[in-house]
């Protein structure tokens, strides 16, 4: 790690060879994209395009023209009027609301999810940075999750509303709790269509721009087929962030190696933010990578692996020299129990992705190899966070304080003190009692083992439960009952 807390894993000459490996495949190799839209746009630019096979080269000079128009930056908003800055410095979170699994407190299995989680769980995402701490919680219980920007929801139906209608009354729970910036995963074009329609409602007739991103899948490895070309028009015709849903998997969509697909997801990133370019110069391009390793004994794509630490880090390394904002998987794990494995998989990924610089760190509350979460596994993520800020920050022996700097105040209270004495009511350490000079967060267990001991998954789950039953709805009135009589309407022509 740098002393500036970076974590890198590639040296400058590392990420230049890469880097040059990547685009001499594009002029050499291209890429193959199915819509006859975009070629023909690509091809107007100047890019060299094969219609009959989809594909597109494109020349290194090409390459530079068009990536010197990615912005480095961009703000998003929400329906309130707050806004983030993502790429300016400052990392920003983005939690998930609902996965195929939930990861049950009392039977501690995974199970289906039901209305009552989308709204469990958007509520503690949305009391993020703006409420007070609750009274039973302001001795060291927290708040909600840390600097969460945005949320993401995945289209999936719910165990307690059967027929047509589940997913979509899984999606009014959700959005009458949120005021969080919307990321869009639209799996076809009438999901997209609807989230138009929904922005309209949350902005009150006004500009949508800005008030979501859009998802974009890539089919690793290297095409974009016409579904996805056709959202991506839609994104960019909104003014929409572009955020790639890029997934390579090594060893059945990617090269069984570790550089091999991190290749691979390079090349991807910049396929999308030339074709976003080609679209219209200067649409926002977020990189993302989340690669993954297939298990060649049974076919598995396994999401979570140890591998991630390194590819997260050096995805990073690689969207800073390409100068794009970037986001990286925080938490997560291969298992849905809450177990050693669990831990030591969710402390380091988010370890790394705070760590690494990116700027949106994704996915709170993510496990069971990327496809299940809990409300208890948010809160716990939150607390890796702090940690992993707490080691980030390390140790500065001469940042000045107050004149003198801590290596003048540590010798100080060494000479107060003296030999064979005690430090219990020292200047210093009544100066620092209740700072955060060591780490503490009310998650974590600090018994020693002495005392009452209260596991991390209880204390997570006191939490989660303070959260929902202290949550004010910053919704507001109009907008939740515009959103209402939406769905209705809806509801009605699904089902006559």
């Amino acid at each position: 790690m740098n002393a500036n807390g970076t974590w890198t894993v590639l040296s400058n000459p590392e990420i230049e060879q890469i880097r040059e490996a990547a685009y001499s495949y594009v002029e050499r190799s291209g890429f193959v994209v199915q819509h006859k839209g975009l070629l023909a746009k690509a091809n107007a630019r100047g890019a060299s395009v094969d219609e009959a096979s989809g594909r597109v080269r494109v020349s290194r000079a090409l390459c530079a023209e068009l990536m010197a128009q990615v912005p480095s930056r961009y703000t998003i908003r929400n329906m309130l009027g707050e806004t983030w800055e993502i790429g300016g410095g400052a990392p920003h979170g983005m939690a998930i609301v609902t996965d195929p699994w939930i990861i049950d407190y009392d039977t501690k299995s995974p199970r289906r999810p039901c209305l009552e989680d989308l709204r469990r769980h958007t509520i503690i995402a949305d009391q993020s940075e703006h409420l007070p701490l609750p009274p039973p919680f302001r001795r060291g219980l927290g708040g909600g999750l840390e600097g969460v920007a945005g949320v993401s929801r995945m289209d999936f139906p719910v165990t307690d509303v059967e027929g047509p209608t589940s997913s979509l009354r899984a999606l009014e729970a959700h959005l009458l709790e949120s005021t969080r910036h919307y990321q869009i995963m639209a799996a076809d074009l009438e999901s997209f269509d609807m989230w138009r329609d929904i922005l309209r409602l949350l902005s009150r007739g006004g500009c949508i721009s800005g008030l979501a991103s859009a998802g974009i899948a890539v089919q690793s490895p290297l095409m974009l087929n016409e579904l996805n070309g056709d959202l991506l028009l839609r994104a960019i015709e909104e003014g929409f962030a572009v955020v790639p849903t890029i997934c390579p998997m090594a060893g059945s969509t990617a090269p069984y190696s570790l550089i091999g697909t991190l290749l691979a997801s390079h090349v991807e990133n910049l396929m999308m933010a030339l074709l976003a370019q080609v679209v219209r110069p200067g649409s926002v391009a977020q990189y993302a990578a989340g690669l993954s390793v297939t298990d060649m004994s049974s076919g598995n794509d396994l999401y979570y692996t140890m591998d991630k630490v390194l590819w997260k880090i050096a995805s990073v390394q690689l969207s800073k020299a390409e100068r794009m904002p970037v986001m990286a998987e925080c938490g997560g794990t291969l298992v849905w129990r809450y177990d050693q494995q669990s831990g030591a998989e969710g402390m380091l990924f988010m370890l790394a992705a705070l760590s690494s610089g990116a700027d949106m760190l994704t996915g709170f509350g993510s496990c069971h190899n990327a496809v299940g979460m809990s409300a208890e596994m948010m809160v716990i993520h939150n607390a890796y966070l702090n940690a992993a800020k707490h080691l980030v920050r390390g140790i500065h022996p001469v940042i000045s304080t107050e004149g003198r700097n801590p290596l003048q105040k540590a010798v100080e209270s060494l000479e107060r003190v003296g030999p064979g004495g005690q430090f219990l009511d020292d200047d210093l350490t009544i100066e620092l009692l209740r700072s955060d000079e060591f780490f503490r967060d009310p998650i974590f267990d600090f018994s020693g083992g002495l005392g009452d001991s209260v596991s991390m998954l209880e204390r997570a789950h006191e939490r989660a439960g303070q959260l929902v039953a202290d949550h004010k709805n910053r919704v507001p009135h109009d907008i939740r009952e515009n959103l209402q009589r939406y769905f209705s309407d809806i509801y009605r022509r699904v089902e006559s």
